[in-house]
């Protein structure tokens, strides 16, 4: 077994269900928003030689809790504090792989959420970004959750995502079943490509914008999930809308309870 496929093996042991190797030149020209925290993966790790990304199946809703401090600052690390499970969650996993990687192959490895991880996800060939500017992969739809894994190891990058899955789905034709859900109208309608980066979604108009709010108006709490006073459920309703997620209410969901 090569090295590529050794580290793919340990990152299925350690509860990642997609792997891939990113074009990391390629990144580096990505364009991102930059109000989001976001950096270059050379910034992050300068004598990084490949770029691993690995994608955690969302199978439970409350995966997506999250925690903030009252603040006007974004998600990225500005006046409000924030925690999200699936943030924590796909961090420590990648960090025992990378711990692994360190003390098996003597590979510096570490993981980040600050490089443009969905545009990383479909040039490591795992999925297509729709018009949620999600990333949906054909096995589990949009219910993924990325991170970035950069490493001094020299791995084969894998090759782009080809298809098209939004223009293929039938159920998506005529109005894209995740623009139509959403209750305010933040996903411009159409493809994300040839969008600028960070204007496909309109981040006031977003549910999860306002969760950070001290005083949340009523228009929002009506879709917001309250799990504590400042604990909440992120709006997923565009992820769950999405017609290539449904195998996982119709198969997987059902084992991972014991109902099937």
């Amino acid at each position: 077994m090569d090295l590529k496929e050794e580290i793919r093996a340990k990152a299925m042991e350690k509860g990642f269900q997609l792997f891939g190797v990113s074009d990391m030149d390629k990144l580096e020209t990505v364009e991102f928003p930059t109000d989001r925290g976001l950096e270059k993966p050379s910034d992050f790790m300068a004598d990084a030689r490949s770029l691993i990304v690995m994608g955690m199946v969302i199978w439970d809703e409350g995966m997506n809790a999250a925690i903030c401090t009252p603040g006007t600052g974004d998600f990225s690390g500005g006046e409000a504090e924030y925690y999200n499970l699936y943030y924590e969650t796909v961090e420590t996993r990648a960090w025992r792989l990378a711990q692994w990687l360190w003390d098996e192959k003597g590979i510096k490895a570490a993981p980040t959420h600050s490089v443009h991880v969905k545009v990383a996800a479909y040039l490591a060939g795992l999925g297509f970004i729709g018009h949620n500017t999600q990333v949906i992969t054909p096995e589990y739809g949009p219910r993924v959750r990325w991170i970035a894994l950069l490493s001094t190891a020299e791995l084969e990058p894998d090759k782009p995502f080809t298809r098209d899955l939004c223009a293929e789905q039938p159920l998506c034709q005529k109005e894209s079943l995740c623009v139509k859900a959403c209750p305010y109208g933040a996903i411009i309608p159409g493809p994300s490509q040839g969008v600028p980066a960070g204007e496909k979604v309109i981040y006031d108009k977003c549910v999860v914008s306002h969760e950070l709010e001290k005083d949340i108006n009523s228009k929002w709490e009506k879709h917001i999930r309250r799990i504590t006073e400042r604990g909440f459920m992120e709006c997923t309703l565009c992820n769950l809308a999405c017609p290539y997620g449904k195998v996982l209410d119709q198969e997987i969901i059902p084992k991972k309870r014991g109902l099937a």
